[in-house]
């Protein structure tokens, strides 16, 4: 190679590595800098982002712009609530480019109770839930899989020939009635879809699809809050189908009272868990699920509610106000409440992953003995520091037991938001 070409190709090559670099820096950007930031009104706030960038952040109110501040966000920004409202800020690069527009609320912190109860869950799902395909021995004495390739785990079976299911119990017994070719209507992945069929009879002459299906999700969290028009937040990451990993669709969805029967406590590589039952029963009814998404489930509570702990109001934390170093998880796995030290040793307003913005380590000894660390069932109990309520734990580092994932308290509430506006427009039409 001529060192013309030579020179020509280093160029490309350097390019291209530039354009590669600006793309992934400007995407590092967008996912690290928080879609809404909170502070409060007539208070100056400090925010560290902790990220590598010069530019300005301009705020604007009914497309008027009323301040436009030079940042360096490795360093804190400071910013000053006036009045409650709602702005918008788009966040420049060299005080250029923008690359983000991001919503600032000011407004009043919300007052919740930290629960940290045991809860015991129950979903009946939006159809009938496909674990997996099978295959079936047939009366003539050969294996077929009637189903595979057509129907796959995850799917929802939401009819069969125009009939309506909502569990296991209806669909056999619609299937039994039908002929050799069988109608279902499924969603996937949130598209209602039909295919059809062709089953077969097994050995003991019953009509077979060759599925594997559940109608209903059950087990134990934690309750992490309730405000005071009783709305609830919980678990702080959804409730999935185990063998797909999907988020479960649900038609009905209810939080009972739970006892803990006993606790086996977590080690390097294979998570604990608590062992429990759910006190089914509506005396034992305490609340209805509206929502499960990737931030925890949602819904309203009774009034029941309040007799379970002492209903002293927390104020929520705004993410910016969480801090390295010395926090509390409440948990309820001694058989009472009580609050246990955790040191928080890494913090990120990532919106990838919101529901592990708060890495940290469980430091009580009491604690310790009792679980050895974040067991399965903790998800959704309430993280503290400095008097106020700052997030919910979510998940725990398998390879170290001791040490979890957390979500900010900020990130549920604006879930729960969501949520009752949905429900608003659900009540209004």
């Amino acid at each position: 190679m001529s060192k013309i070409k030579y020179r020509k190709f280093l160029i490309i090559i350097l390019m291209l590595t530039f354009i590669f670099s600006g793309v992934y820096y400007v995407k590092y950007l967008k996912d690290n800098i928080p879609d809404n930031i909170y502070v409060e009104p007539y208070k100056k706030d400090k925010i560290n982002l902790n990220i590598p960038f010069v530019g300005t952040i301009d705020i604007y109110e009914d497309d008027d712009e009323v301040v436009a501040a030079s940042v360096n966000m490795m360093k804190n920004i400071s910013l000053n609530g006036t009045h409650e409202d709602v702005y918008s800020a788009n966040v420049k690069l060299f005080g250029i480019f923008n690359i983000k527009t991001v919503n600032l609320y000011v407004e009043k912190q919300k007052e919740i109770i930290a629960y940290g109860m045991p809860i015991g869950i129950h979903l009946d799902t939006a159809g009938v839930l496909i674990v997996d395909t099978g295959n079936v021995n047939t009366i003539n004495g050969e294996v077929e899989s009637p189903s595979r390739g057509i129907l796959k785990a995850g799917d929802y079976i939401l009819s069969i020939n125009g009939n309506p299911i909502n569990n296991k119990t209806e669909m056999i017994e619609y299937i039994q009635q039908s002929g050799d070719i069988i109608s279902l209507e499924i969603n996937r992945n949130g598209i209602i879809q039909t295919v059809k069929i062709k089953s077969v009879i097994d050995e003991e002459g019953v009509n077979k699809l060759g599925i594997w299906v559940r109608d209903d999700c059950q087990g134990l969290g934690t309750l992490t809050y309730v405000d005071r028009n009783n709305n609830f937040g919980a678990l702080g990451h959804a409730i999935c189908e185990e063998n797909t990993g999907n988020i479960v669709d649900f038609s009905d969805g209810y939080i009972y009272t739970a006892k803990i029967w006993s606790i086996v406590k977590g080690k390097k590589g294979h998570p604990g868990e608590i062992v429990g039952s759910i006190n089914y029963g509506d005396n034992s009814q305490i609340g209805k699920i509206e929502k499960n998404c990737k931030n925890g489930i949602y819904g309203h509570v009774n009034e029941s509610i309040l007799a379970y702990v002492d209903n002293v109001y927390l104020k929520a934390a705004y993410k910016q106000e969480v801090k390295e170093g010395k926090a509390y998880i409440r948990s309820f796995v001694s058989g009472e409440i009580n609050d246990y030290e955790i040191n928080i040793y890494n913090i990120s307003y990532s919106e990838k992953e919101k529901n592990k913005g708060i890495v940290f380590e469980i430091t009580d000894e009491e604690l310790l003995n009792i679980t050895n660390g974040v067991v399965q069932g903790m998800s959704g109990s309430p993280l503290i520091q400095n008097g106020k309520l700052i997030g919910a734990v979510t998940h725990v580092l398998v390879n170290d037991p001791t040490r979890g994932y957390g979500i900010f308290i900020e990130n549920m509430l604006e879930t729960a938001n969501q949520v009752a506006e949905e429900q608003a427009k659900k009540d209004a039409s």
